[in-house]
């Protein structure tokens, strides 16, 4: 069974829900571009990464990262502040070596009843949308 999101659909979501603004954008069957404007100075300048799915185990799912130099220098900063102000679900990311992070989904609270009755199998990226298939258990 396939599950599909367009960028626009999930961009106002994120929009909505958290009052950020959030740009995807298509790259390759496995990678998808994020990019979130911020402010420097008076000028807004857009920060840039490619996320990459490598692969998924049970229901953890790993994730690459890359884009202009220094971004690596970013997303750890990053990472180690969300874990700060949510205390309570820093256990879910993990930022492994070679600029790997990997998602424990199963340990998200909404996601483990419908875990528990499907696999996530892939996660693919067309222009259009973010698939993803899964199976029933």
């Amino acid at each position: 069974m396939k599950l599909a999101i367009t960028y626009a659909e999930l961009q106002d979501y994120v929009a909505s829900r958290f009052h950020k603004t959030v740009n995807l954008g298509y790259v390759d069957g496995a990678t998808v571009s994020v990019s979130v404007p911020i402010k420097v100075l008076g000028f807004t300048k857009s920060i840039s990464i490619n996320l990459i799915v490598k692969k998924i185990e049970g229901t953890d799912l790993f994730l690459s990262y890359g884009g202009k130099m220094g971004i690596d220098l970013l997303v750890s900063p990053a990472i180690s502040y969300a874990k700060k102000l949510v205390p309570e679900k820093a256990g879910w990311v993990e930022q492994m070596p070679g600029n790997i992070v990997k998602l424990r989904l199963g340990d998200i609270d909404k996601l483990q009843k419908v875990l528990e009755k499907v696999e996530l199998k892939a996660i693919r990226f067309t222009p259009e949308n973010i698939e993803a298939e899964i199976g029933l258990l």
